[in-house]
C-alpha cells in the first residue's frame, strides 16, 4: 500500500492517496440491512404479544358471552374436546382468512425489496406455508388456553341463575 501510494502521490501531486477495500465497501453496504433486519425482528416479536393478547381477550369476552350456551351443551352430554372445538373454530377460521389474503401481498412485498440485492434468492412456498402454520399455532395456544378454561367449569354455575 505504501508502494502504491508513493506512486499515486508521483502521477497525481497533490490529491490525497483515499482507498477503500472492496470487502469492507460491500460490508458497509449491507451494514443498513443488518440494522433493518434487527429492527424488524424486535417490532415482530412486539406485534407477536400484542396479537396473543388480543386473541385472549377476544376469547374471554366470546367465552364469558356463551357461558350459558357451554353449561347448557354441557349438561346435554357435551365433551370437553367438543366445547374447546366449538370455540376454536371460530378463531381458526379468521386466522386462515388472514393467512389468505396476506399471502399475496406479501409475496409481492418480498419480491419487491429482494429485486434490490445483486445476488438474490427465489421465493419458496414453504416459508408462507412456514408462517401460515406458525400464526395458526400462536393462535391455537391463546384460544385454546380460554377454551380449555371454558370447558372445564362446572355447569351448574354458569346456569345458576336461570
Amino acid at each position: 500500500m505504501q508502494f502504491l501510494g508513493e506512486l499515486y502521490e508521483k502521477v497525481n501531486p497533490g490529491v490525497p492517496f483515499d482507498y477503500s477495500f472492496l470487502e469492507d465497501d460491500i460490508g458497509e453496504l449491507y451494514e443498513g440491512e443488518k440494522r433493518l433486519s434487527t429492527i424488524y425482528s424486535l417490532f415482530t416479536g412486539f406485534a407477536i404479544i400484542i396479537t396473543m393478547i388480543g386473541l385472549f381477550t377476544i376469547t374471554l369476552y366470546d367465552t364469558f358471552r356463551r357461558t350459558k350456551e357451554i353449561g347448557i351443551r354441557k349438561v346435554n352430554g357435551a365433551k370437553r374436546w367438543e366445547v374447546m372445538a366449538l370455540l376454536n373454530m371460530d378463531f381458526l377460521k379468521w386466522v386462515a382468512a388472514a393467512f389468505v389474503i396476506s399471502i399475496p401481498v406479501a409475496w409481492y412485498a418480498m419480491d419487491r425489496w429482494l429485486q434490490n440485492f445483486a445476488y438474490r434468492t427465489d421465493l419458496s412456498w414453504w416459508i408462507f406455508a412456514l408462517a401460515g402454520l406458525f400464526a395458526l399455532v400462536v393462535a391455537l395456544i391463546t384460544v385454546s388456553i380460554q377454551s380449555w378454561l371454558a370447558a372445564s367449569q362446572n355447569p351448574a354455575e354458569s346456569l345458576r341463575d336461570e
